[in-house]
């Protein structure tokens, strides 16, 4: 038979069609190799909530340090802290550290980035409550509830720690620098609400911006950072959602704020110019700041129609 007649025979196809199928069949990967199987980073008893994954095995000692660059060393963190392992959340910007309505299992500390806190209410709307960064307690009310009474997204690339609830005591107990720590975490998460109502206090959309930015610059400098440039982790209307007015208004209070000279604004970079002038604005309550020669707020006690803040609320 000539090799012609050999390569066209049926049996030579077969033989064909096998070495194909051997080529195409990857190679199997024997059992006992590491890539036979996936493999995990375990987080002791870090549940899983939200969008967040896991990132890793941390120490109690490396939360404290949150708070206090030296607390790990301090005598009420003792040797126990570096021993406890703490469970810690990798979450992209944009997903969920949690979600509202989810059973709470955990307090999380932040450690990178900027989260915002809001609720949804039935109808769809999203009410901004305020804005988390490093150092901060998020969901501090698990320890009472059942579920989450809010929402925890990422602004931008962030990391947390989980703390459960169910290792709350136990915690507390082995490391009292630990408790200390959540107390300090709590209340400040109680003056945040008392900025909170600082800010809505004021009748006058750019009074109410003067004391977000204000308030934000202090988180500034308390991270080490500083207090008159920074870039804004939250868009204009997560801005004015918090600051109960809308999406227009905060535009236009940027811009007044930037044609007195008191910021620079630069899409999402903001530069504070004039520092006094800034508390100034900010100390005022129902009327956004004049200059000296303005007529004061006693000369305008008869027309309270012409008062600038009013107008800028109904804009």
């Amino acid at each position: 038979m000539s090799e012609r007649s050999r390569w066209r025979s049926p049996m030579a196809r077969r033989e064909r069609l096998k070495d194909a199928r051997t080529i195409d069949k990857p190679t199997p990967i024997p059992e006992e190799s590491p890539l036979s199987k996936p493999t995990f980073i375990a987080t002791p008893s870090a549940p899983e909530e939200g969008d967040a994954a896991p990132a890793g095995r941390t120490t109690l000692a490396d939360l404290l340090r949150l708070f206090d660059p030296d607390a790990p060393n301090r005598p009420e963190a003792g040797d126990e802290a570096a021993r406890t392992a703490v469970g810690m959340r990798r979450v992209k910007a944009g997903a969920n550290l949690i979600r509202m309505g989810a059973p709470a299992m955990a307090l999380y500390f932040v450690r990178t980035g900027t989260f915002k806190i809001s609720r949804v209410d039935e109808d769809g709307y999203e009410q901004v409550l305020a804005f988390a960064g490093r150092g901060e307690v998020i969901a501090y009310e698990a320890i009472c509830q059942d579920a989450y009474p809010t929402n925890a997204v990422a602004l931008e690339d962030a990391t947390a720690y989980v703390v459960p609830k169910a290792d709350l005591a136990n915690f507390c107990r082995a490391v009292p620098a630990f408790e200390m720590a959540l107390h300090r975490a709590a209340s400040a998460a109680l003056v945040h609400t008392n900025d909170l109502v600082d800010v809505m206090a004021a009748v006058s959309s750019e009074v109410r911006l003067a004391r977000f930015l204000l308030q934000l610059s202090r988180k500034m400098a308390q991270a080490g950072q500083s207090p008159r440039r920074f870039i804004l982790r939250m868009g204009r209307r997560d801005i004015a959602s918090l600051l109960g007015v809308a999406h227009e208004t905060v535009s236009r209070s940027f811009g007044s704020l930037a044609t007195a000279r008191v910021l620079h604004v630069d899409d999402r970079d903001v530069e504070i110019l004039d520092l006094d002038a800034l508390r100034a604005y900010a100390r005022c309550t129902r009327r956004a700041h004049e200059d000296p020669m303005a007529p004061r707020p006693g000369r305008l006690a008869a027309a309270p129609h012409r008062m600038p803040g009013r107008q800028s609320l109904a804009a």
